[in-house]
């Protein structure tokens, strides 16, 4: 029963990620006119097909991912509802939709979450920790801390941003004491490898206003994080072999405990789904829009077969990719 249970969990969220992906390719395809021939969620043998007036929708057995065919996508036509013949303009918000789609749906799901989440936590001194007491003398249960070296404050993530590139250095900390401003000189605590202000900060009130506060600001750091991470990754500060795929990502979905995890675990990869495929490669949406971009500014596509070069060697790379990636998260598992 475990076993089909977490069978369910893992095809129910690739399977709808999938669908709102595709999903979105669909619906602004339709909206320009541009003839959809196939819709389908899943690769490989179909086990599902309905034929509709113009489109066959399909579920097929390997849900990993999904596909929506337009005529004209990879074979150009004269078809006047080809997707080759739509304005340019119009095929650049057609490719860029599956992702637009997958970043809005995080976005809302992970705001509604920090919303109704039951506690946020402020940014105002609750109690100073004892072994820290000489460090932050000078600060008093009650300040706001509103900046720290001259950045804002606004959740208690920035404190700790803020206290990891300090690297045990003094840090301006700059609070609200009695409707005062205050420069405080703070040197960080080391605390099981890490640094520490040294306080522990109060829960916030818990009115309406505060949570849509806390939860937006929450919300765009949530984003913000996986731009970090792909920063990260190009700069060669994360190594490949630490990136997770479909295998690694099951792992996580089957270790998930609870609504609130599965659905946070939804919003997450939905996120980094979206914004992956916007990454300027070959095969991914991205490499596609800058393919139309440059086809904007020649004044004319590249030549059919040209074209086609690029994408089969682009998706080859990326299948070899997903393969490595998968490889070193059986190594992980197992």
């Amino acid at each position: 029963m475990g076993f089909l249970i977490n069978a369910i969990k893992i095809i129910f969220l690739l399977g709808f990620l999938v669908f709102i992906h595709e999903g979105g390719h669909f619906l602004a395809a339709r909206l320009f006119k541009v003839k959809v021939e196939e819709f389908s969620i899943g690769f490989g043998p179909k086990i599902f097909t309905k034929k509709g007036k113009e489109t066959e929708y399909a579920v097929s057995l390997i849900p990993f991912g999904g596909y929506v065919k337009m005529t004209g996508e990879t074979e150009r036509s004269l078809d006047e509802g080809a997707f080759n013949n739509a304005k340019i303009s119009h095929r650049i918000a057609i490719v860029a939709a599956g992702a637009f789609v997958n970043i809005v749906f995080a976005i809302i799901v992970y705001f509604i979450l920090s919303l109704t989440s039951g506690y946020n936590i402020s940014t105002t001194v609750a109690s100073i920790i004892p072994e820290a007491t000489e460090n932050v003398s000078n600060i008093q249960i009650g300040d706001k801390i509103t900046k720290i070296d001259g950045k804002k404050i606004r959740i208690k993530s920035d404190i700790s941003k803020a206290l990891n590139n300090s690297n045990g250095e003094p840090i301006k900390v700059l609070v609200i004491r009695e409707n005062e401003e205050k420069e405080i000189l703070v040197t960080p605590t080391e605390y099981q490898g890490a640094y520490i202000l040294g306080v522990q900060v109060a829960l916030a009130n818990g009115t309406l206003s505060e949570k849509v506060y806390y939860a937006f600001w929450e919300t765009v750091y949530f984003v913000l994080s996986i731009g970090e991470s792909l920063k990260l990754l190009f700069t060669g500060n994360v190594g490949i072999e630490q990136m997770t795929g479909p295998i690694g990502i099951s792992e996580i979905v089957v270790k998930s405990s609870g609504i609130y995890d599965f659905v946070y675990l939804l919003s997450l990869i939905s996120l980094s789904l979206g914004v992956t495929n916007l990454l300027p490669i070959p095969a991914l949406d991205g490499g596609r829009i800058v393919l139309l971009i440059i086809e904007g500014i020649r004044g004319k596509a590249l030549k059919e077969e040209v074209e086609l070069s690029i994408q089969s060697i682009g998706f080859a790379l990326l299948i070899l990719f997903s393969l490595y990636v998968s490889y070193n998260d059986i190594l992980r598992i197992f």
